[in-house]
């Protein structure tokens, strides 16, 4: 009857090691929107200034001790957000992303209209697992009223070469389910009579 139980437990731990326990997904995109009793008083697009390098952030740890999405801890590009306006706040300043050269990452898609930032930056989120990447991106900043910068070029350049690349989806939970299974056997040895 112990190994009967011994053999549940692990079963058990096992099974909730390698299922994904995330309580929640990364907050998407917010849309930007266009304010139509600010188009007669503003006429001036936005400044939009070369943008540096993209920063690339991989979540914390869910699933394979190399990084995942968890709450508040996506995985993504984040594209500075450098416009300025003579009317809009800058967090209320739109930006319209577009594919100029290369391949997004796969199960990567831009957003499809004009986004707001989120602090300070315009995020591209992307899968965990994705180790490299390299594509252009045409910029365009959009103010309340409506008006355009002019297009800034931006490229995305990404290669992990780390050992969690090489793995990635792996590693340490499956790791966590046999010390278990090596506990329970250690601890069904001591409980034999001798």
């Amino acid at each position: 009857m112990n190994r009967l139980c011994s053999a549940a437990v692990v079963a058990t731990v096992v099974v909730a090691l390698r299922a994904d326990a995330r309580a929640c997904d990364p907050v998407g995109d917010f849309p930007h929107t266009v304010d139509p009793s600010m188009q007669a008083a503003d006429q001036t697009p936005p400044s939009l200034p070369a943008i540096p390098a993209p920063t690339v952030h991989y979540g914390a740890d869910d699933s394979s001790g190399c990084g995942g999405a968890k709450c508040g801890d996506a995985t993504y590009i984040g594209i500075a957000a450098l416009a300025t306006d003579d009317m809009t706040a800058a967090n209320h300043i739109g930006y319209r992303l577009s594919l100029v050269d290369g391949t997004l990452p796969a199960n990567t898609t831009l957003p499809t209209s004009a986004i707001d930032p989120f602090l300070d930056q315009v995020r591209v989120y992307f899968p965990h697992d994705t180790v490299a990447f390299d594509f252009t991106l045409q910029v365009v900043a959009i103010d309340l009223a409506g008006n355009e910068s002019p297009p800034q070029s931006v490229h995305v350049h990404h290669f992990e070469s780390s050992e969690c690349s090489l793995g990635r989806g792996g590693g340490a939970r499956p790791a966590l389910g046999w010390i278990a299974v090596l506990a329970l056997i250690a601890a069904a040895r001591r409980r034999r009579p001798r």
